[in-house]
């Protein structure tokens, strides 16, 4: 029997996937070369750095609010007036016309708001600080699906070599037992029980050649070109996989940038929820004006108004919109807490399962070896019995293609092995880190 096995899934998902082939080749690209291609890249990289200076840029506007402002105002025209002033400076009319030339400069420095403007930085701030996170998070995802990507065209190809391999040899026995048959040594039926495990062949080689298109397209969507040829198989660092998962969970509740995004967000609600108590008390704002005007004696002459107030300002709604807008506020915090302790969890409950994978993938590597050894063993003693004529072509050929199917189960278990590892470090977040030389943090560009 040939495994058969979907295109990998993300995140830690993708150990149930079957990786049934490997060959060793020649110098290549190697693994933290496509992840480093692909977290330098990638639009969705891209995407979350935009994000990241959005904010940045956001914190600058509320910050801004601490300065003061300053407001210009300019108007020419004409104008009509028909008031006290014109009517007691004109003899035969009570209006006047007149050009109109004003101009006004008002200079406003907010004295206190409520502590609103604070908490509007700080709040920017905590978004910029998880947007920042979020990059990390993204780049650990694209890494992990880069070397699920990865793996799979490396699968793929080294499973076609070694198919093709078998599939002449295959090919020798039939035509062995076709030869005993025409000799009238054998039954026919030898014959077809010998086309039909190289059918069997055929149809995973079929199976293959989609996935490995398939994979070239995944990989070359992540990493922005196809995958070269030869590739190497990679082998992860044994210094950052801890020995048991409570360590790893330990290690992620302290450094997982998706559980860090999480707690800047709930404190940047935190931060909100406390900038809507600002109704409590008055805005109160210093202010300069000057204001020059000038139209004719008729309607009033040169005017300049030149001022230097304190002005306080309190707006109360009646009907209680402020305190329905802070409890509003309020919630959306608790829903922040909500969210970062689920992401705790989740974190948690991927780091054991990653763990028990890994487990389960090391016990399966270790039968897979016990199998191919009793197979090896078998196959040595059919082929003695041939020679002494107990066993037939047939029953040689079925023993042999067990030891074919057995070590593409040791090799699937191999690269089971190989992925729980990455997907241990994948789900404590130090994926990248352990892939590439780029940073593990967003500051740079």
């Amino acid at each position: 029997m040939f495994c058969k096995y979907p295109p990998f899934s993300t995140r830690v998902g993708f150990l149930t996937i079957a990786l049934c082939l490997w060959a060793p080749v020649s110098h290549a690209e190697l693994l933290a070369d496509a992840v480093e291609s692909a977290l330098r890249y990638h639009p969705g990289v891209e995407a979350a750095i935009a994000n990241r200076d959005a904010y940045a840029q956001e914190r600058k506007e509320q910050w801004a609010e601490h300065f003061p402002s300053l407001n210009l105002r300019g108007s020419g025209g004409r104008v009509y007036g028909d008031n006290s002033t014109s009517r007691g400076l004109t003899v035969t009319r009570g209006a006047a016309y007149s050009p109109l030339w004003e101009g006004s400069a008002t200079l406003t420095q907010p004295l206190f708001d409520g502590f609103e403007t604070f908490n509007r930085v700080d709040a920017a701030q905590m978004r910029q600080n998880s947007a920042t996170y979020n990059i990390v998070d993204v780049r650990e995802n694209l890494a992990l699906r880069t070397v699920i990507a990865y793996l799979d065209v490396l699968r793929s190809r080294e499973a076609l070599e070694k198919v093709n391999l078998h599939k002449k040899l295959l090919e020798d026995y039939r035509t062995r037992i076709q030869k005993m048959v025409n000799e009238g040594a054998a039954d026919e039926s030898m014959v077809v029980q010998a086309q039909d495990i190289a059918k069997q062949l055929e149809s995973t080689m079929v199976d293959l050649e989609g996935q490995l298109k398939s994979s070239n397209a995944q990989y070359a969507e992540l990493t922005g070109h196809m995958p070269d040829d030869p590739m190497e198989r990679p082998v992860p660092r044994p210094d950052v996989i801890p020995d048991v998962a409570d360590e790893a969970v330990v290690y992620a509740k302290q450094n997982h940038p998706a559980l860090k995004a999480a707690q800047s967000t709930e404190q940047a609600l935190a931060y909100d929820a406390d900038a809507e108590k600002q109704f409590y008390y008055p805005d109160v704002n210093g202010e300069f004006s000057y204001l020059k005007r000038d139209q004719v004696d008729e309607i009033g002459g040169e005017v300049i108004d030149a001022k230097a107030v304190v002005r306080l300002n309190w707006d109360i709604s009646l009907a209680g919109g402020q305190v329905a807008r802070m409890r509003k506020a309020q919630q959306r915090q608790y829903e922040g807490r909500a969210k970062r302790a689920e992401t705790e969890r989740t974190i948690e409950r991927e780091i054991r399962t990653a763990f028990s994978d890994l487990e389960t993938a090391q016990a399966r590597v270790n039968l897979q070896n016990d199998r191919v050894s009793i197979n090896e063993r078998l196959f040595k003693n059919y082929q003695a019995q041939f020679e002494g004529a107990r066993v037939n072509l047939l029953q040689l050929l079925q023993s042999d293609n067990a030891v074919f199917n057995t070590k593409l189960g040791l090799m699937n278990s191999e690269y089971r092995l190989v992925a729980s590892r990455f997907a241990v470090l994948a789900s404590m977040g130090r994926l990248q880190e352990a892939l590439t030389t780029l940073p593990a943090r967003a500051d740079d560009k």
